[in-house]
């Protein structure tokens, strides 16, 4: 493994994605306040002048956080962009609610709010116009689905999309880019929990995944629908194939070089890992395989920062520190590599979770 890359370099020229081509362009980012009395969405661009600001909005949810400290959710996903970049979904964890917003040019417009028909939501899933929504914290905790009908969600059948699940401590729900899989995290009990996905419809059997390291809380795809496991516990990441046929392992345990990595990003062919407990990004590449490898480590800029968040072209890795309000931006070059480009300072609240591009 290289040394770890020096910090901020200047103005960088744009440089080819490192995904495919023909995906819409983008410069929005949003961040949730999640706070316990009036939750709120927080927006940023990327200026004329190529610099990450403030867009100088921010929406209310018309819901309650949860309030608390670093990583109040203890999830990964609590506010995604649809991938038409049209729409913007925010958990309200403290009041049991899934809010929808219009992106219009980077701006947000509230739309509706929905009962999670849960407790505690706190992890959200898309796929096209389909929704749903991990509750954490119920007796016993639940996934929930919608179809987002112009921004008002409508609950889908409880027979197709609604299923209870084991006790344990879950940390995120994802949907598969082939939209094939649903998948869950049950950190506690380190498995995942991989359902089979038709349209709305999730099966009643479900298979279950023992991960190789230990401690679950995240997990991201590639863009062969490969599963990447962090293990929070274990300071590793491993990767797996879904199939009919069952579960296989292709990278048992590689370590980050972390110490309890919680979140992780995939662009497609490479993969970011990210820990509130130092300032270490790490960078894997991908092959075709699904096999990772260790292209590098980074400093993220500060020993507090948290979720992380890929551009919709590929080009530029966010993440956020809630202690001194900042968001970090770095270009990722067509290897993978990370260079710090910026960063901008606007008050979120150190209950602050969860990032999303647009």
């Amino acid at each position: 493994m290289r040394k770890s890359a020096a910090l901020y370099a200047v103005a960088l020229p744009l440089l080819v994605s490192a995904v495919a081509c023909g995906q819409r362009q983008s410069n929005g980012v949003f961040v949730m306040t999640n706070n316990s009395n009036r939750n709120t969405v927080t927006a940023f661009t990327i200026d004329s002048h190529g610099k990450l600001v403030s867009a100088g909005q921010s929406v209310g949810t018309e819901g309650k956080g949860s309030g608390s400290s670093i990583n109040p959710l203890g999830s990964q996903g609590s506010l995604a962009v649809s991938k038409n970049g049209n729409w913007l979904f925010a958990l309200n964890a403290g009041s049991n609610e899934i809010s929808v917003f219009r992106i219009n040019n980077n701006k947000l417009s509230f739309v509706s709010k929905t009962s999670s028909l849960g407790q505690f939501p706190a992890s959200i899933a898309t796929y096209g116009n389909q929704i749903f929504v991990l509750n954490k914290k119920g007796t016993p905790p639940s996934i929930t689905g919608f179809t987002n009908k112009n921004g008002v969600l409508i609950a889908i059948d409880k027979e197709k999309a609604v299923r209870q699940l084991p006790p344990g401590t879950y940390t995120q729900i994802g949907i598969s880019p082939n939209g094939k899989w649903l998948v869950v995290s049950n950190e506690s009990a380190n498995t995942l929990l991989v359902y089979a996905l038709t349209g709305d419809t999730l099966t009643s059997s479900l298979q279950t995944l023992a991960t190789s390291g230990s401690s679950p809380a995240a997990f991201a795809f590639d863009k062969r629908n490969n599963l990447l496991v962090v293990g929070s516990s274990s300071g590793t990441v491993s990767s797996y194939s879904l199939s009919t046929d069952g579960i296989t392992v292709i990278t048992s345990t590689l370590s980050t070089g972390q110490t309890m990595p919680r979140w992780i990003v995939c662009n497609g062919d490479y993969a970011y890992t990210s820990t509130s407990t130092s300032n270490i990004i790490t960078a894997l590449a991908v092959n075709n395989s699904g096999q990772l490898t260790i292209i590098n480590t980074y400093s993220s800029g500060s020993n507090s920062t948290t979720e992380l968040a890929i551009s919709p072209t590929g080009n530029y890795l966010y993440t956020f520190d809630p202690r001194t309000n900042t968001i970090y931006r770095f270009h990722v070059n067509s290897h993978g590599e990370l260079t710090a480009v910026d960063n901008v300072i606007d008050f979120f609240g150190v209950a602050a979770q969860g990032i999303a591009a647009s």
